[in-house]
């Protein structure tokens, strides 16, 4: 047999092999961050109040009237059956006005 030259063909092209490479830059971000400070003032004012203490001396005097003899019994700041305060709104009948 006898050999004969072998015959090119077109080749064959195979997708590409990809090799990924990383690197890495830092890099300085500043951030500003401003603070103020403010100082507030309070003035409490506290009031206090004092009473002067002194003693007083008063009389009171008091009347209370009653029927003789009494019909109903005495009406506590009243007068004759039910007086200003009392029951009835005025004063009751009185002996000698013909009431």
């Amino acid at each position: 047999m006898q050999c004969k030259k072998p015959q090119m063909m077109c080749p064959v092209v195979h997708p590409p092999k990809k090799c990924v490479k990383h690197f890495c830059h830092y890099k300085v971000v500043p951030h500003i961050h401003p603070v103020i400070e403010e100082h507030v003032h309070h003035n409490i004012y506290e009031h206090k109040h004092m009473e002067k203490h002194c003693t007083k001396s008063c009389c009171k005097t008091h009347h209370k009237h009653c029927m003789v003899p009494p019909k109903c019994g005495c009406q506590q700041g009243g007068g004759y059956g039910g007086g200003p305060g009392g029951p009835g709104g005025g004063y009751g009948p009185r002996p000698g006005f013909g009431w």
